[in-house]
């Protein structure tokens, strides 16, 4: 930089006085004292008041986490106090809600764009919704057969019903954005099947086999019904191979992954399904194996450009820290699977000349339930008992499909016949589960107070046993 010399101005500036600085008094030893402990009192308020926000943040970044169990904060949280208590939200609040995470994989050949144009209106090949439950730690995966024929959510829309294949590629086409196709896929999730999503996570099939490539491939263990014969697979329409895959035990890189996960032409989507649970479930497995939950900033840098999604940065940390804490335990589901040799899904073909998938809304709704358990709920047991008499088989019946298709509890099953007895009785073997036991007597009417509580630890035993009574009737009739 050059100097340069200034022109003093003309005429000269006048002089302006300027206040001298009074001497600064001295304190007394008593009032530096007072000046002290003042700044150290305000130090401590702020502490304690930054600790106790970052105790209701804590959950929200990281959820089902509370400030007191992040090893890296325990120490600051044990000096929680009375005077500013540092309290974590319970159980119930929102910031410990289930997470939905919306999986998309969009049929995309290698070469095509994927971004925010209306040429991005891919159909989507997988539809999965991960779930994570905070409270219970607890993950599962629900995926939609790509034929599912749906009532269709956006007024605006040409058509009231579709696959629900065709939801994302519609949005995209309709509002020119990925978003769009996320946002009218979301609103059709919800209109028929009552799910919220939070974030959502879109792979094509390049991303998908650079993520297994990066693991170093996945062990797949395959069924026999699930095993592929020989078959010419190609990813993009233009140059292929033959593949196979056998039962038992697979070794499988990104490529043949894919594959796999994609086929259907020996047998149908509903298989398909299956395959991509597989696949899902070795991945996982593989992640824990390595160990790479650990570094959320270097799976954040590898594979961001991978997939587009909409979860925070901010937010990944603690996503894969909840993720961590189900120790990879994932429980998958399918709305094409039957229940009780009841068939979930049934084809039909449409005015149009469309093959689709029509779904029974009862087993649908049992599938929910068992999917989205409540957390007081989760992984329980339930025996119900006959004491009715010999009527009682059919009412016994009656009050397990109740809990399982209305409730939601997830394990309903049926005991011995008890002798008869003129009330219909609870009872509660495991101490955890006096939630549940409290809500089913809501249920069936009966005061939480005459419910018997028989303490054990023996993990063979149901959580809570209805035997049924003379009194007995199916609640809503």
């Amino acid at each position: 930089m050059t100097g340069r010399v200034e022109r003093s101005p003309y005429p000269p500036a006048r002089a302006v006085a300027r206040p001298t600085r009074a001497a600064r008094p001295l304190l007394s030893p008593s009032q530096r004292f007072l000046f002290v402990l003042a700044l150290l009192t305000f130090a401590f308020a702020s502490f304690y008041s930054s600790l106790a926000l970052l105790a209701r943040v804590t959950p929200a970044l990281f959820p089902g986490r509370s400030l007191t169990e992040l090893g890296i904060i325990r120490p600051l949280a044990s000096l929680n106090t009375p005077i500013v208590a540092i309290t974590d939200p319970g159980k119930d609040s929102v910031l410990r809600k289930r997470i939905n995470l919306l999986v998309l994989g969009v049929d995309k050949r290698p070469g095509f764009q994927f971004d925010d144009n209306p040429n991005s209106g891919y159909l989507t090949d997988t539809i999965m919704v991960a779930t994570i439950d905070p409270v219970a730690k607890t993950a599962a995966v629900l995926s939609f057969p790509r034929d599912l024929w749906i009532d269709v959510s956006n007024p605006k829309a040409p058509e009231s019903q579709r696959r629900i294949n065709q939801s994302f590629g519609d949005g995209v086409r309709a509002t020119g954005t990925i978003r769009g196709g996320v946002e009218e896929l979301k609103a059709d999730l919800k209109l028929n099947f009552g799910i919220e999503i939070d974030h959502y996570v879109i792979l094509d099939f390049e991303g998908v086999e650079l993520l297994v490539d990066a693991l170093g491939g996945v062990d797949v263990d395959i069924p026999p019904d699930l095993a592929v014969p020989a078959w010419f697979y190609s990813n993009d329409d233009i140059h292929g191979v033959w593949v196979e895959f056998p039962p038992g035990l697979n070794h499988l890189d990104g490529y043949h992954a894919v594959a796999f996960g994609r086929h259907r032409e020996y047998d149908s989507d509903l298989k398909r399904v299956k395959r991509q649970q597989l696949v899902l479930q070795a991945a996982l497995n593989k992640a824990f194996q390595l160990d790479i939950l650990r570094d959320p900033a270097g799976l954040w840098n590898a594979y961001a450009s991978t997939v587009k999604t909409d979860i925070p940065y901010a937010k990944f940390p603690g996503y894969l820290d909840l993720l961590r804490s189900t120790d990879g335990r994932l429980k998958t589901y399918s709305l094409g699977d039957p229940v009780n040799d009841v068939p979930t899904v049934t084809g039909f073909t449409t005015a149009a000349g469309a093959a689709v998938l029509a779904w029974n809304p009862e087993n649908v709704q049992y599938w929910l339930n068992q999917v989205f358990t409540k957390p007081a709920y989760s992984d329980s047991n339930v025996e119900i008992q006959n004491g009715y008499g010999p009527d009682g088989a059919a009412r016994a019946a009656a009050l397990g499909r109740y809990l399982a298709y209305v409730k939601g509890l997830p394990t309903v099953y049926y005991g011995p016949d008890a002798p008869q007895q003129p009330h219909t009785t609870i009872t509660l073997y495991h101490l955890e589960r006096r939630v549940l036991a409290e809500d089913i007597a809501k249920w069936l009417g009966i005061p939480a107070s005459e419910i018997v509580v028989v303490p054990t630890d023996d993990t063979a035993l149901p959580d809570v046993v209805i035997t049924i009574g003379r009194d007995f009737k199916v609640p809503g009739t």
